[in-house]
């Protein structure tokens, strides 16, 4: 009866640890599915209320759940309380502070503008290398002005074919890193860093242009840091440009539609004293025309690049002309394995298109020829064929050409006469009627409108490219489709 007794009580005891470690375990897993709960002691609380924003990013992944004076009233301890996403990324080396309107000298300028029109927040940074995560009840040290890196830790990563460049600015005007870089009011970059040159003449920003804007910055745009700038007469009203600099200091640029060449990466430039005198074009013709169908897609294997050709034509009895044309070239490989560009001549070369008013050769000088790769960098490259019979056909050959860049295979191209023969006749409404398209397939480059809209599309037949199109004849507008097959044989592809 007793061993009964004694068998009994032992179950009992058993039965009651086993649900008190289930309800342990319950709690926890409870704890760990609504967060952590934490304080962290400021010298100020600025204003914070019970519910305010905790973030991370600049995304909400908590809220203060309490806000009290020590004691002595020395300091001021906020209760946090952070979902599962915030405790995931709150580590014991992370930086709490207080989000506030803050003049931090001219230097650095204001921060925390955006609490002007909502409440005071609080915001953390955890640094790349990270520690333990934090457990319940644990108590921070709050910072009392934001971290000097936590701007750099906020840049987006670079991707390749993004443009580093360099501005030389006469001040900083309170730029920083993350300050936006900005053309027709669309943000295409950012600044990468801010330094005072050696010698203290100037302020050096690291810019970054993201690749899709890359073709919107050329050697003659126009740099300035944006403020407010307020012009006008009293009779006829004034009127204030950069105005949203007020709130947030930027890098503006403009480019004139048409002018210069594409910069490589590392391009300096120096940056206007005070907003130049730059009115936006208004929207042209060409971008009101329908949208050709086809053009390459990523996975075509003919690889198609851009061209940007700028010269100087010297006149001995005016000012000399500025030349600039662009086209669209198919990327390869010539016989000798360097990376080579067939283009029509018409889209790189300034003696094909200028004439001379004596009927003589025009005298083409300072000639740049600049080539934008697929997903890659802005090259330098030089004409070194171009077709003897006064085709529009050349070749160019790109310098300093990474090692990974996609290139057009050999069997894609040919430089058949035979398959060339009577391509003419098939290319009557090649502007885009379609008539010619069940038995040659152009693809179009979306350029300008008429001849410089198709400029250096390829022709193919089957998928292999016979011919690209160009002008009938030197400087003459009127256009054809050139054949490949009068390129030499040491500079077509082997196999």
């Amino acid at each position: 009866m007793h061993s009964t007794r004694y068998l009994f009580g032992l179950l009992i005891l058993l039965l009651t640890t086993f649900g008190a470690a289930s309800l342990w375990r319950m709690f926890n897993r409870a704890e760990v599915q609504k967060g952590i709960s934490l304080s962290v002691e400021f010298h100020d609380a600025h204003g914070l209320r019970l519910g305010a924003d905790v973030r991370y990013r600049g995304v909400a992944v908590g809220m203060v759940s309490s806000v009290q004076i020590i004691a002595d009233g020395s300091s001021a301890i906020v209760g946090l309380q952070l979902d599962p996403e915030g405790a995931a990324q709150a580590c014991v080396n992370s930086v709490f502070w207080i989000v506030s309107p803050r003049f931090a000298g001219l230097a650095s300028g204001i921060s925390g503008l955006d609490t002007l029109v909502r409440d005071t927040y609080i915001a953390f940074v955890t640094p790349h290398e990270r520690g333990s995560l934090l457990h319940k009840g644990t108590v921070f040290g709050g910072s009392e002005r934001p971290p000097v890196q936590s701007d750099k830790e906020a840049l987006a990563p670079l991707i390749h074919g993004d443009l580093l460049m360099t501005l030389l600015v006469p001040e900083n005007h309170n730029l920083k890193v993350g300050s936006p870089v900005i053309f027709r009011g669309t943000t295409t970059g950012e600044v990468r860093s801010v330094g005072l040159a050696e010698d203290g003449t100037h302020v050096e920003l690291e810019l970054r242009i993201a690749h899709a804007y890359r073709k919107t910055v050329t050697d003659r745009s126009a740099f300035w840091v944006a403020r407010p700038q307020l012009s006008g007469a009293l009779l006829t009203g004034f009127s204030v440009a950069d105005v949203n600099a007020l709130l947030q200091p930027f890098v503006n640029y403009y480019t004139r539609p048409g002018e210069g060449v594409m910069v490589e990466d590392g391009y300096c430039t120096a940056a206007a004293t005070a907003r130049p005198d730059a009115e936006s074009d208004e929207v042209p013709n060409s971008a009101l025309q329908p949208k050709l169908k086809g053009g390459q897609v990523d996975n075509d294997p003919v690889v198609l690049v851009r061209i940007v050709y700028t010269a100087v034509e010297q006149d001995l009895f005016s000012p000399s002309d500025a030349v600039h044309h662009e086209g669209t070239g198919v990327l390869f490989l010539d016989g000798s394995g360097r990376p080579a560009v067939l283009v029509p001549r018409s889209a790189a070369d300034g003696n094909y298109t200028e004439s001379d008013p004596f009927d003589g050769d025009p005298e083409i000088a300072e000639e740049q020829i600049k080539v934008l790769v697929p997903s890659g960098p802005v090259l330098r490259a030089h004409r070194i064929w171009i077709d003897p019979h006064g085709r529009d056909l050349a070749v160019l050959v790109l310098e300093d050409a990474p090692p990974d860049l996609r290139i057009t295979p050999a069997d894609r191209l040919s430089f058949d006469e035979a398959k060339s023969d009577g391509l003419a006749a098939k290319v009557r409404a090649v502007r885009g009627d379609g008539a010619a398209r069940p038995q040659v397939d152009v693809q179009l480059p979306k350029v300008k409108p008429d001849l410089d809209l198709y400029r250096g599309g390829p022709v193919q037949v089957d998928g292999v490219v016979i011919g690209l199109y160009g002008q009938r004849a030197r400087h003459e507008s009127e256009s054809m489709i050139v054949p490949l097959d009068s390129v030499p044989v040491d500079l077509r592809p082997k196999g």
